[in-house]
């Protein structure tokens, strides 16, 4: 065993020397320690400065923000570029933060112990669910289970800690499968020998591929008796820095404890937990709590037609053909047809994520799925491929849709874990060709066009933004996109949206309980207060186009929220005096 070296001799206590120099006021103003504990002391500060501006700093703002002699700041900004703390830009002639910082997090993750972060989060979700609480990690083709909180259930997986686990059978192996790197993951499913467990185990590529595409849309992951017979669990991914899954935090119980409905409330309990173990939000956008129940002596005027109790309920069509409304739950997945006259809801499970399902002009669907857009017949129940723009974009997904006056299909895209930027607005025409039109979208979602088709309006709603674009018709083009309409932080984002015959938009604001009309110009004219937090889109439809759909959501509610709103995920309708819409366009293909 080596011997340590000796210890530096103990500065002997005395009196600190005072540092001179005043401190500006993003740097401390204590006094200098011993063995230069002054100068680290600024050097942080202007570390911290140049973290904190909004854009790279030049010599001559640092100077007057940090208010240190010349020649002192010179010194300390020379030491941490050498160190690679921070950069100069020569063209600029500013700093940034430098790369050794990065190096420095990839040294502590390396070193982290994920064991002894997710302790306190652990037994907090076992109180709060009383179930078993297990942390994995992945270990090649299979995940490990590496610490338990066991709350006195009869559970096979209880205590065993170092049980070697499937990755493709098991809730914890399915949410870490379903966030990693497009082609790792690829490679590692064409590896896996997808063992039959249990007859509910899924052993084919294409069922566990649609399964992983839920998984990460969802954000969370559901066994069911797909690993033990008697088995059920539901579990979040656990990121590092880079928003790669290094584990996950799960939580078992028998089926009839944990049935689905239950397992899709404590969602938001187990990504929670998630989140603050590895204190990331992995790049996920969806919230996990919505507002309080706002504060209001209007009575709802929204009824209710269908409780569907739909996880994420999109996209309503109203079809004047056949005198009904599709819509689509994304996360069971299904589509819905609503027969006006009957009051009847019809809904037709793909086994696909399927985002929207728009009448086509001769017969059938147009529905997207992560496989790309497909036409489906409702008689043979028959998927059949029509293009897929985001083909070289597997951890795409398809969003919101809708067709223009020409029956084309405009459609946007979003990457299932949310990353930013990596979305597209694409516009398909009748004989499957498509076109790229605007990218750089994070959460593509609600569209419409104006009266005169000379706008077009489109949503970004992780940027809590609704965009209008100059609208050509005859050319299907856009351009000059500009903001109209922009959220407050602390008033929701805007989801789906539709537009009435008077040019007003009206807007489906997730997470605060209303829809809203604005005028075309961007004016805020009118709320309706909804019975739920998370209504999703909306269209007019009925034969006088004087009725308004809506869409609602239930996903990542807890069981506190959905008690407050129990009518999460239904689809309403509303009828207010005078107010109209525009038909819908059915895909001229």
């Amino acid at each position: 065993m080596p011997v340590p070296p000796p210890l530096p001799p103990t500065p002997q206590p005395g009196p600190p020397t005072p540092d001179t120099t005043q401190a500006g006021p993003g740097l401390p103003t204590s006094p200098a320690g011993p063995g230069g504990i002054g100068v680290l002391e600024k050097a942080m500060g202007l570390l911290n400065l140049v973290s904190l501006a909004s854009a790279p700093m030049t010599f001559t703002e640092l100077l007057q923000v940090a208010s240190l002699p010349k020649a002192t700041l010179h010194r300390i900004l020379a030491t941490l570029m050498r160190e690679n703390l921070l950069r100069y830009d020569a063209y600029t002639k500013t700093y940034r933060l430098g790369f050794r910082l990065l190096e420095l997090a990839h040294e502590v993750w390396s070193d982290f112990d994920l064991r002894l972060a997710a302790k306190d989060e652990m037994v907090g979700l076992r109180n709060a669910v009383k179930e078993n609480v297990h942390l994995v990690v992945p270990d090649g083709g299979s995940i490990v289970l590496v610490a338990s909180e066991d709350a006195n259930r009869d559970m096979g997986r209880t205590s065993r800690v170092g049980l070697r686990l499937p990755l493709h059978a098991t809730a914890a192996g399915k949410a870490i499968l379903a966030y990693l790197e497009p082609v790792r993951q690829r490679e590692l499913l064409a590896s896996l020998p997808l063992e039959a467990f249990t007859p509910e185990t899924l052993t084919t590529q294409e069922l566990l591929r649609g399964e992983l595409d839920l998984v990460r849309a969802r954000g969370y992951a559901i066994e069911m008796r797909e690993f033990e017979a008697e088995g059920a669990a539901l579990a979040a991914p656990i990121f590092d820095i880079e928003g790669r899954p290094i584990g996950a935090v799960s939580i078992s119980a028998r089926p009839e404890r944990l049935t689905g409905a239950r397992a899709h409330h404590l969602s938001t309990l187990v990504i929670g937990a998630a989140r603050t173990i590895s204190h990331n939000a992995g790049g996920q956008f969806m919230s996990l709590q919505p507002v309080d129940v706002p504060q209001s002596a209007d009575a709802f005027v929204a009824e209710c037609l269908v409780d569907a109790r739909a996880l994420l309920g999109e996209c309503p069509t109203w079809s004047p053909r056949d005198g009904a409304l599709y819509w689509v739950d994304i996360l069971t997945p299904a589509i819905h047809r609503y027969d006006t006259l009957s009051g009847t809801d019809t809904e037709v499970k793909l086994g696909t994520m399927v985002s929207l399902a728009i009448p086509k002009a001769t017969g059938g669907l147009l529905v997207a799925t992560p496989g790309g857009l497909m036409t489906y017949s409702p008689e043979t129940k028959v998927l059949a491929p029509l293009c897929h723009p985001e083909a070289d974009r597997p951890g795409n997904r398809y969003n919101d849709g809708k067709c223009d006056r020409m029956g084309r299909l405009w459609v946007g895209s979003l990457d299932m874990g949310t990353a930013a930027n990596r979305g597209n607005l694409f516009r398909v025409d009748p004989d499957g060709q498509w076109k790229k039109m605007d990218s750089g979208f994070t959460i593509a979602n609600g569209l419409g066009w104006s009266p005169d088709n000379t706008k077009m309006y489109f949503t970004d709603t992780f940027r809590r933004t609704v965009y209008v674009y100059d609208f050509d018709l005859r050319a299907g083009t856009i351009a000059n996109r500009r903001a109209l309409i922009t959220f407050a932080a602390d008033d929701g984002v805007p989801d789906g949206l539709t537009v009435d015959e008077e040019g007003c938009l009206w807007i489906a604001v997730w997470d605060a309980w209303r829809i809203v009309r604005y005028a075309p110009d961007g004016r805020e004219m009118q709320r309706i207060r909804m019975p739920v937090p998370r209504p999703t889109s909306c269209c007019f439809g009925g034969a006088n186009l004087d009725t308004l759909y809506i869409t609602s959501a239930s996903v990542r509610l807890n069981e506190a929220a959905l008690k407050a709103a129990p009518l999460s995920g239904a689809l309403f309708s509303l009828r207010l005096p005078g107010v109209r819409g525009l038909p819908d366009t059915a895909f001229a293909g």
